[in-house]
């Protein structure tokens, strides 16, 4: 065999992942991430150039749903043209396996969620042919790439930590729970050791998700101590709670963001509605004057925070006077970041057959009715930031630019300020002051 040939065979297979959805799915396709590279993969820097192009999918509404659906396709099209194999993985894969082999054949594996840290031993099994036993590979990888390009090494200034998986809430309008499972915690260590993790590698914000961030530890301390004790680690900069369920434990965990600074004034808590009718309906828990009052309290708490919650519109039987109480919460407590979703019927919740559904008209009129009334509202919040001067990380720099974060805004959802200094450098804190505002993002001066 020719020396060039016998070279090319030992070098390792490339992988790509493609990742949908939140940031849940980001700390799932991390994990798929080292799997790989503990196999001896190397990461390519885009899905062409991939000898494994993964495809981490989301299947929570019909529009993730249809994301999904058009990523896979074009991905297809990407590996017509190559010998790469195509896989797909998660949520989608959980929830339509069976469709995805009869109707999709030029994806070449498929598996659920629950097996992302077992992504590499499954490739191996599935295509021996594709891997090479190059020792000098698989016995430093880690090391030499843990700080390489890619989404292992924590590249951005922040990064997502997931502190449990599953759900046991039932929210009758939810796949979730069908497609993972029960809620079933990690282990504080596990946390605690990711976290470590990725301060180390240079992140300066965590950002802690999971299905349902409360319910860690049930009815124990055990989500207090483990907040209080990734708060004491050294070098952690700024800590994000997210997914907060709206309920006596939220109220109990707000008393935190007194007590410690390094929690970001950032309450983000899904309401979904605020109609008892409507809530019972959904299988959840609370009503209006219940949430305006947690807001409220958090206000109280940290004077600087701000308030991310979603609606779902158009809910089986939900009636305007229902949408009234949206607009009137909206009007009165003024959350400063809102996010709507028209009600998505998922085959296989307890919502799927209920009476009553609205057709897709009706329910964009009234998702657009309560946006219109949100914009209202966030032009006076806008308004009555112009001037003020907010701690701030940066993000990203540009030719053009900085785009920087206040500390109440999370990272690749919420608004951006962009300023006209490039000389900042990722990850550098300080403060940003606003001087105007675009109908969501602002621009502001780096002080």
């Amino acid at each position: 065999m020719p020396k060039t040939q016998e070279k090319e065979s030992q070098v390792p297979k490339s992988f790509y992942i493609t990742t949908l959805g939140c940031p849940k799915n980001t700390v799932d396709s991390m994990s798929m991430h080292k799997s790989l590279l503990n196999e001896g993969l190397l990461p390519a820097s885009e899905p062409e150039a991939s000898d494994f192009h993964l495809i981490n999918t989301c299947t929570f509404i019909q529009d993730a749903t249809k994301e999904t659906i058009q990523t896979i396709l074009d991905s297809v099209e990407i590996k017509k043209s190559t010998n790469q194999k195509l896989v797909v993985v998660g949520c989608f894969a959980e929830r339509a396996g069976k469709e995805i082999s009869e109707d999709i054949p030029e994806v070449d594996l498929h598996f659920g969620t629950g097996k992302y840290d077992r992504a590499g031993e499954l490739l191996r099994k599935a295509f021996p042919l594709d891997f090479k036993d190059v020792k000098e590979f698989n016995e430093d990888i880690l090391e030499r790439l843990s700080l390489s390009k890619g989404i292992e090494n924590y590249s951005k200034p922040y990064s997502y930590v997931k502190i449990s998986d599953g759900c046991n809430r039932g929210c009758s309008f939810c796949i979730i729970p069908n497609l993972r499972g029960k809620f079933k915690d990690a282990p504080e260590a596990e946390v605690l050791e990711q976290v470590r993790k990725a301060i180390q590698a240079g992140s300066k914000e965590i950002c802690l998700v999971s299905q349902d961030t409360v319910f860690y530890g049930k009815d124990t301390d055990k989500l207090l101590d483990l907040i209080r004790n990734i708060a004491s680690l050294p070098d952690l900069s700024l800590l994000r709670l997210l997914y907060l369920y709206p309920d006596k434990k939220t109220e109990r965990l707000l008393e935190l963001y007194k007590e410690l600074p390094v929690i970001a004034p950032y309450l983000e808590s899904p309401l979904q509605h605020v109609s008892k009718s409507v809530l019972k309906s959904m299988n959840r828990t609370g009503e209006y004057s219940y949430f305006r009052d947690l807001f409220l309290k958090a206000r109280e708490l940290r004077p600087e925070l701000e308030i991310r919650t979603s609606f779902i519109l158009g809910f089986p039987g939900e009636t305007a006077s229902d949408v009234d109480e949206i607009l009137r919460f909206v009007e009165e407590v003024k959350p400063e970041k809102v996010n709507l979703f028209p009600y998505s019927p998922q085959e296989g919740t307890k919502g799927f057959d209920l009476p009553g559904k609205l057709k897709d008209k009706e329910i964009s009129k009234r998702v657009n009715l309560v946006r219109d009334a949100y914009l209202a509202v966030l032009k006076e919040i806008h308004q009555n930031r112009i001037g003020k001067t907010y701690p701030a990380i940066v993000d990203e720099v540009g030719e053009e630019g900085s785009i920087v974060r206040r500390f109440q805004d999370a990272p690749e959802i919420d608004e951006v300020v962009f300023v006209e200094n490039k000389n900042l450098r990722v990850g550098q804190f300080g403060s940003v002051r606003v001087d105007s505002f675009f109908e969501l993002d602002m621009s502001g001066t780096w002080i």
